[in-house]
């Protein structure tokens, strides 16, 4: 099941939460305004990242400047728990699939959450089209 993490209010997160059901792609959402997400949560986020840490905290987010000078020397567990109590200080939105996260939303990457049979059904009718004469 493909969660989706959002913030209220946040365009992106709109605009994930819309391309999902445009796409009648089963999705659950959290909604970081309402429900922060869990320390076990963040942890299987961070599994699936590249750069840890620096992939999904935002330094847009207001709050950014008051702990930017903190986070070096915070542990992990002080800086997970940190990210629980301050979901703000996430980029948004977050969409984990079983093995795939995609931080933000963009129109070309968030298609690698159609399911790959459907993916390969389409890009066999595209071929076959390419196939047709003029």
């Amino acid at each position: 099941m493909i969660k989706l993490f959002t913030q209220a209010g946040c365009n992106s997160s709109r605009k994930a939460r819309q391309w999902f059901r445009d796409h009648e792609i089963a999705f659950e959402e959290k909604n970081f305004t309402t429900s922060a997400p869990t320390v076990n949560e963040l942890k299987q986020i961070l599994s699936l990242t590249e750069n840890g840490l620096d992939d999904i905290i935002s330094t847009r987010a207001q709050a950014y400047p008051s702990i930017a000078d903190k986070l070096p020397d915070m542990s992990f567990n002080e800086t997970l728990h940190l990210l629980c109590n301050q979901p703000q200080l996430l980029r948004r939105p977050l969409i984990v699939g079983p093995n795939k996260l995609q931080v933000g939303f963009n129109d070309d990457d968030i298609r690698q959450f159609i399911p790959r049979h459907i993916r390969r059904m389409s890009f066999q009718r595209t071929l076959a089209g390419l196939g047709e004469p003029s």
